[in-house]
């Protein structure tokens, strides 16, 4: 299905690539690449059929969950109940963000970086940047390289090994970089950014971490401020 599927998400991304999103009232908070994993009052980036299609009637989003991979995590009425709930755009960050320069407070990401080819990875940070208002924070959540290769002297070569390659097709569902502390805090100082810290799990200068962080063993947490 996603064979099929997956063609056709990425052009209406395409087709959409231009637009610009009304922010709302400050502070603006957008959470890029966000899955289900929400919080009230943010504006929800992500590439999945679930966006594309959370304001669609209830009976085809029922059926949309019937399909998807979120069953492994949330019930139906908790899938319907999200996505009605929260302000979801589907959007591939391939083209960018879709919002005007220095217009957002707090950009979150989460397991989102690390699925970029490095080239996309630099063009993100500086999209990141660009949106955001002066004094804005970028939270970036990635799996934590130093971790992956613990397990592996561990010998625990297996685990450590999913970091790296997956089985499943599709560009977002496979790792094209790793980051520790260093490679990510590089990055973001290419991109622009003032100054960089790495923070602990739910602990932070954004808001709702205790709602939005999660898989603290094997996440590695990065604060950046334009």
């Amino acid at each position: 299905m996603s064979r099929i599927l997956d063609p056709l998400i990425r052009l209406v991304a395409w087709l959409c690539r231009h637009r610009r999103l009304c922010t709302g009232p400050s502070p603006v908070k957008v959470n890029v690449g966000s899955g289900l994993c929400v919080a009230p009052g943010w504006i929800n980036l992500d590439s999945g059929l679930h966006a594309l299609f959370s304001k669609w009637p209830e009976p085809l989003v029922r059926r949309l969950y019937r399909m998807s991979s979120y069953r492994q995590w949330h019930s139906e009425d908790d899938y319907v109940r999200l996505l009605r709930e929260h302000r979801f755009h589907h959007h591939n960050v391939e083209h960018g963000l879709p919002f005007a320069d220095a217009s957002v407070d707090f950009l979150y990401s989460s397991h989102l970086l690390e699925h970029l080819f490095q080239e996309d990875a630099e063009a993100f940070a500086m999209e990141c940047h660009r949106v955001l208002k002066s004094g804005g924070v970028l939270r970036i959540c990635v799996p934590d390289l130093e971790h992956a290769l613990a397990l592996y002297a561990q010998g625990q070569k297996e685990k450590a090994l999913e970091y790296f390659f997956v089985k499943r097709i599709g560009y977002f569902n496979a790792h094209k970089f790793m980051y520790d502390y260093e490679l990510l805090a590089s990055l973001m100082k290419r991109a622009g950014f003032a100054r960089t810290g790495k923070c602990a799990y739910r602990s932070g200068a954004t808001p709702d971490l205790e709602t939005l962080d999660n898989r603290p063993e094997e996440t590695l947490y990065v604060e950046a401020v334009k």
